[in-house]
């Protein structure tokens, strides 16, 4: 029969210290007990130690943390920037060769596996065109740049991971776009406004497209949990020292301590994307902040 590491590990241990293990981690108090003591830690901020890199994992989630916001919200804004306006020309311009294109360029990446387009764009633009590096967050004398020079540095090693994240959100933003605007386009008093003689331009920006955002950030709440859970691949692929390289680190050293407070982070990153879509809707539609 098979046998585990740990299952090996225990086995070696004499009855001393196996029962002082379990005394240290609380594995002899009763199931409830234990879960009563777990959410009072969480309700503390305390996490617990890590086992591999022996401190609190507090301190080793919020020294990677700013680096996992930068890459989705980075990834976030190039999604924003390709699809929003290439879904807004496929609704005004449906059934065009460029509506055509886009549409089945976007659905090839949402397709293709992330790591699969990952490394293509290493070999691609990294290693063959050089144009980007492909490794870790800085270059090798990013200690010796200025402010700006190495935030610029940063920023020009965050864009192949982050439009490798973005690749999958394309599809979803674009066609998203393009169904909204085309139902707006359709409203009665989009069709009154034409007739009163507004301009092109402000019917776009100031009754299509307003209209437009209304569903549109319900779905960006619902990204947000789901682009973080998906930087666990990228992260890893390019180094970057984010969660998601943390989370498979820890899932490789079976550092459950560091594993149950990811997982209780991601579900908390749930509940802020509903919170967010509720605080968007009551900015963008005006009817909500009326009595």
């Amino acid at each position: 029969m098979y046998e585990s590491s740990s299952e090996r590990a225990i086995s070696k241990m004499s009855p001393l210290d196996y029962q002082s293990l379990r005394e240290k981690y609380d594995l002899d108090k009763p199931i409830l007990l234990q879960y009563k003591k777990y959410l009072l830690s969480l309700f503390q901020f305390s996490l617990g130690d890590s086992f591999s890199e022996r401190r609190p994992v507090y301190d080793v989630i919020i020294e990677r943390l700013p680096n996992t916001i930068f890459l989705n919200l980075f990834s976030l804004l190039i999604a924003l920037i390709i699809s929003l306006p290439s879904g807004s020309i496929s609704a005004l311009k449906k059934d065009s060769i460029f509506d055509k294109v886009s549409q089945v360029l976007f659905y090839g990446f949402y397709a293709l596996p992330s790591y699969w387009v990952s490394i293509l764009f290493i070999l691609f633009f990294g290693v063959y065109l050089k144009w980007f590096p492909f490794f870790g967050m800085h270059g090798d004398k990013s200690q010796e740049m200025g402010f700006l020079t190495y935030f610029i540095d940063f920023i020009y090693h965050a864009f192949l991971p982050s439009l490798c994240l973005a690749l999958s959100s394309l599809a979803f933003f674009s066609r998203f776009t393009r169904s909204t605007l085309l139902e707006v386009i359709k409203m009665d008093y989009i069709k009154t406004a034409r007739a009163k003689g507004a301009s092109k331009r402000t019917l776009f920006f100031r009754h299509i497209l307003r209209s437009a955002l209304i569903p549109f950030v319900t779905l960006f709440g619902l990204m947000l949990p789901e682009m973080v859970a998906g930087s666990v691949i990228i992260e890893s692929i390019f180094s970057w020292p984010g969660l998601g390289q943390l989370y498979l680190k820890a899932v490789y050293t079976r550092d459950y301590p560091v594993i149950m407070a990811l997982s209780v982070i991601g579900a908390t990153l749930v509940l802020i994307g509903s919170m967010l879509t509720d605080i968007l809707y009551y900015i963008v539609d005006p009817r909500t902040r009326k009595k």
